[in-house]
């Protein structure tokens, strides 16, 4: 890859359904809140003292403490908090999802214990106090702490139903055999646990679904909304000692949705679908939905020579792969499509719908030793979009853009699609030294990088925002749409010894 012309190579994302969904879609223990002192803002390239696109937004966490405007930063207490997924409710609420980390002092000490934590802000970056009331939970009111015992739970993933209940999806670990389960939960609109989901008798309490695929590890990666209430989760299940690609659906109750995947014969029950694409590893990360009720899977597969490449799968509504996909000769059945961007590895990290039904897909892929950003554009059939990142020089074929910021590895996390076609990216860069940053992309519906977006003087092409959230390394997780056009980046910092959550605001217009 010739990463001396980076200034003209790009990174896309990929789009919901529609604004409505985007917003829902975006769509996967401490004891006090603490805020910690953030590096400045980016002076402007340009003279002009006005605000631009790609800039912090100067009305977002404007409370006293220590950070600049445009960035909230959130602490739970001593151990690490990290961020996973953020979503924007149609009242402009942000609710970010993952996982704090404490020190037990009960058991053994220096034992440590991880839980799903689910986040709501109001749209200036202040904690949502009417969210969270009572849990009794430890956490301050805003904050809800999911533990379902004496394991550990991860929190991957989150949706917001149009009634406004929010849908959080991870996984959870036991601490006896080690073996870990897919865990869906579902909030009311004011973090109290939904009573009326998962009411089976499957461990966990009334408002959290548990879910083992099988006698393996599994894992829950991400979450969409159907139209009809139903959700689909993808991630991955274990069998015979390799991943395989899972999708779940649930029924609005939070029962296995037995009308999907019937007669798979992949040895999972009704209203599960497992994907294995040869003797290695498959791993499904993210999902989206088209209008017609098709499922859009995308993730990573892994031979077992260890080179991995990017794999999409389109289910039709039942669960059975859909045919009229992905039927190229690249050695997978029709509905999949495997992509290898060059030599290296590549991996499939996120995915969005655009307007037209063209498929984006957000990444990495691997050259000369180092990772650069990757955006996949295909066409509604599967192929190639030969009309996007064209004359890119980078390396890649039409249909790819590979975007590298320096020497050191750039990995792109979620991609979302603006109303005007415009491909946001949001994840990390590293440099040589080992540090990195948050960084945020736009690209015009092209593939060639947004002029207009991220004037400032960071070291990067216009086109690019790279952001350091104080003197440890932060890495960009998650990103959604507003309604107005900004952008809402979830992120981690680390400060000092542990690590904090962090949300941006950015200006879109």
């Amino acid at each position: 890859m010739q990463k001396s012309r980076f200034l003209t190579v790009l990174a896309s994302s990929v789009r919901a359904p529609s604004l409505a969904a985007a917003l829902a879609l975006v769509a996967v223990g401490g004891v006090a809140v603490s805020t910690t002192a953030l590096a400045a803002p980016p002076v402007a390239k340009s003279a002009v003292a006005q605000a631009s696109a790609g800039q912090l937004d100067a009305s977002f966490g404007r409370a006293n403490d220590g950070t600049p405007d445009g960035i909230v930063n959130l602490s739970l207490g001593d151990g690490n908090d990290t961020s996973a997924a953020v979503a924007v409710q149609a009242d402009g609420k942000m609710v970010v999802v993952g996982t704090s980390t404490s020190t037990s002092t009960s058991t053994v000490s220096g034992t440590t214990s991880s839980n799903m934590v689910v986040q709501r802000f109001l749209p200036d970056g202040t904690l949502d106090v009417t969210f969270g009331v009572g849990t009794n939970d430890g956490s301050p009111d805003g904050v809800v702490t999911l533990s379902l015992g004496d394991g550990e739970e991860h929190g991957h993933a989150v949706a917001v139903q149009p009634d406004g209940k929010i849908v959080v999806v991870g996984t959870t670990t036991s601490t006896q055999d080690k073996s870990s389960n897919i865990v869906v939960a579902r909030l009311l609109p004011n973090g109290q646990l939904d009573t009326s989901f998962g009411k089976a008798d499957d461990g966990a309490p009334d408002g959290v679904v548990n879910l083992s695929l099988g006698k393996g590890n599994d894992a829950g990666n991400a979450v969409a909304l159907q139209a009809d209430g139903k959700i689909v989760v993808v991630g991955t299940n274990t069998d015979a000692g390799s991943s395989n690609m899972a999708v779940v659906r649930l029924t609005k109750s939070g029962e296995l949705d037995k009308t999907f995947g019937v007669g798979t014969d992949d040895g999972t029950p009704d209203g599960v679908v497992s994907l294995s694409l040869g003797d290695g590893n498959d791993a499904g990360n993210a999902v989206a939905l088209q209008a017609d009720g098709k499922v859009v899977v995308v993730g990573t597969t892994t031979s077992t020579d260890k080179t991995s490449n990017i794999v999409v799968a389109r289910l039709l509504p039942n669960g059975q792969l859909d045919t009229s996909f992905g039927k190229a000769n690249d050695g997978t059945p029709d509905g999949v499509v495997n992509l290898s961007l060059g030599d290296g590895n590549d991996t499939g990290n996120a995915v969005a719908l655009q307007a037209d039904g063209k498929i984006v897909v957000a990444g990495t892929n691997t050259d000369a030793g180092s990772s650069n950003i990757a955006v996949v554009r295909l066409t509604k059939t599967g192929a190639l979009d030969k009309t996007f990142g064209v004359g890119q020089d980078d390396g890649t074929p039409d249909g790819v853009v590979s975007l590298s910021l320096g020497k050191g590895d750039d990995v792109a996390s979620a991609v979302a699609v603006q109303a005007d076609g415009k491909v946001v990216v949001a994840g990390t860069t590293t440099s040589t030294d080992k540090t990195s940053n948050v960084v945020v992309v736009r690209l015009q519906p092209n593939g060639k990088l947004d002029g207009r977006f991220g004037q400032d003087a960071d070291g990067t092409p216009d086109g690019v925002v790279n952001l350091s959230l104080g003197d440890g390394n932060d890495t960009g997780r998650a990103l959604a749409l507003q309604a107005d056009g900004k952008i809402v980046v979830a992120a981690d910092r680390v400060n000092g010894n542990s690590t904090d959550i962090a949300l941006v605001r950015l200006l879109g217009r």
